[in-house]
């Protein structure tokens, strides 16, 4: 990485190295020296750091001086800074394969001088990197103060990257967990001569120090870091070198602007979660008719951040599962995954929940009532987001009539609820299930249990089960089509794949065991109730 500060240039500038010649390499004279290290074995590579200035005297290669060559290479891969060697003592010069690899990997080769000692030239050296690296620590403390202040004063994300991007003189951007891009709103513009393909490869769990991006027709290097935290997907703060060099303290500067990010990050997610539970909380007292008065409802609305606007309408949606119900975990973990969508979109507003053991959703629409359409894209957008969570699990989205009033969501929960029962003991798998659409079952769930539908199915239903029973035709079936068909044997036939002298026989049958005419009005709905009861569950 190319950083400003004591670089391999101002070696020259030492006392004890005016003499020095630089060999090769000439291309990583901006190389920022760190740190000192001296040589005199044969597996150095093992133990050197980035940065490093490694001296030598060539010893552990007086036999085979041109056994450099591969050193430099390996020396290069590893990120010093530069090598000095010190020859005249145990070989004669510096062998041109050494020179060329010096030049062909970017690391500079300077010959120190014969009278130079390693010791007093590690001193002279790391005297001017400590007084460099203490300017940038004073430089890096200005700017760890002015963020620290940002943070603290609460003007947020956006107003904490425009400092930093005025800081380091570099666009910034922070990519948040849903792989969404935070900049500051003078980088808008600048935004949009990227391409959006250029920021899949930032969204990555791994660690990406550093890489290129294209803006425009042209590429930069971008440097990545990793905003500490608990969370699944990290956010990540990359920086673009596109109008100035990222010099050592500039990269000091991001490390210590993603820890504090990562803190300002946690505070914003236990700020949220708590706004969330007490939200749900509204939301469950509201749906379950808790509230003591209108007003109670109005006032806890707007601290939650849903106030109440008029006029609204509201309705209600509750999740029947159509096998094994789930664990209160895995609701728990749908509710998470459908998120608490209290935002603002268009005009509804809808919120997930759970409440007595079930996923319930509350929807308000404000400013017009609501339409047919509207009605179904609602269903329809509901139905594509419980698609998305729940995995293998089938359900039916059970919803409640609109009402007209805040204070009537909770009987719209009760319709809901009624819905959803219903559609357990009718067996039905339809998606969308609306209120209106119980007709006569609302009726018959009313009735379950009582002497009077027993003593109506021990007249009508059981006589045609028992004929079932002995294998006589599927005779509920071919009944209740018949009846669906306008009493029409020919279409009946049709629908069923059975010959028309089929249906003819079982309706024939049925006419014999059970005394009654199939063309009379009123046995007609005697009959259409005796099915629909079966097809009610105890």
């Amino acid at each position: 990485m190319n950083r400003e500060g004591f670089t391999v240039s101002s070696l020259f500038e030492v006392p004890g190295l005016k003499d020095a010649v630089l060999l090769g390499g000439s291309s990583g004279l901006h190389n920022a020296i760190t740190r000192v290290n001296v040589m005199e074995v044969p597996d150095v590579v093992e133990w050197v750091r980035a940065g490093e200035l490694l001296m030598t005297t060539g010893y552990p290669f007086k036999d085979r001086p041109e056994k450099l060559a591969l050193l430099v290479e390996q020396l290069a891969a590893k990120g010093i800074a530069a090598l000095g060697l010190k020859p005249k003592r145990f070989f004669d010069e510096v062998p041109p394969e050494v020179i060329e690899a010096a030049n062909r990997f970017g690391l500079p080769l300077i010959e120190l001088p014969p009278s130079a000692t390693f010791s007093d030239l590690v001193r002279e050296i790391m005297e001017r990197v400590l007084v460099t690296e203490a300017k940038d620590l004073m430089i890096l403390q200005s700017r760890v103060q002015r963020l620290s202040q940002l943070l603290l004063h609460g003007d947020g994300l956006v107003s904490f990257l425009k400092h930093l991007y005025v800081m380091i003189n570099n666009p910034v951007v922070l990519i948040d967990r849903d792989r969404n891009l935070i900049i500051p709103a003078e980088l808008e513009q600048w935004r949009r001569s990227i391409q959006d393909n250029e920021w899949i490869k930032w969204y990555g769990t791994e660690r990406l120090d550093s890489n290129v991006i294209a803006v425009g027709n042209e590429t930069f290097h971008a440097h990545c870091v990793t905003v500490p935290g608990d969370t699944e997907h990290a956010y990540r703060l990359l920086v673009i070198e596109q109008y100035n060099q990222y010099r050592t303290v500039d990269a000091l500067t991001i490390n210590w602007a993603s820890r504090l990010l990562g803190f300002e990050i946690s505070n914003m997610q236990v700020r949220k979660s708590i706004e969330a539970k007490y939200l749900e909380q509204f939301v469950q007292d509201w749906l379950s008719g808790r509230m003591v008065s209108s007003m109670d409802l109005q006032l806890r609305a707007e601290a939650c951040g849903w106030p109440i606007v008029q006029p609204s309408t509201y309705l209600v949606g509750c999740i029947s599962f159509w096998d094994e119900h789930p664990s209160v975990k895995e609701l728990q973990i749908m509710v998470k995954n459908l998120r608490w969508n209290n935002e603002q979109n268009g005009e509804v507003q809808l919120i997930w929940t759970l409440l007595e053991g079930e996923l319930v959703c509350l929807v308000s629409h404000n400013g017009k009532r609501w339409t047919e359409e509207q009605y179904k894209q609602l269903a329809d957008k509901i139905r594509g987001e419980l698609a998305a969570v729940f995995g293998e699990h089938k359900a039916t989205l059970c919803m409640s009539r609109v009402v007209q009033q805040a204070t009537d969501v909770a009987a719209a929960y009760r319709e809901a609820r009624r819905v959803m029962e219903i559609r357990k003991v009718y067996r039905t798998q339809e998606e969308v299930l609306h209120y209106s659409q119980l007709g006569v079952y609302l009726l018959l769930y009313r009735m379950q249990g009582t002497e009077e539908l027993e003593e109506f199915k021990q007249l009508y239903l059981y006589p045609l089960l028992a004929m079932e029973r002995k294998q006589q035709g599927a005779l509920l079936t071919t009944l209740s089509t018949y009846f669906a068909c306008n009493c029409n044997a020919k279409e009946t036939a049709e629908r069923l794949y059975v010959h028309y002298n089929t249906v003819n026989y079982r309706l024939e049958r049925i006419r014999n065991e059970l005394q009654l005419r199939l063309d009379d009005p009123e046995t007609k709905l005697l009959l259409q109730l005796a099915i629909k009861t079966y097809h009610l569950q105890e």
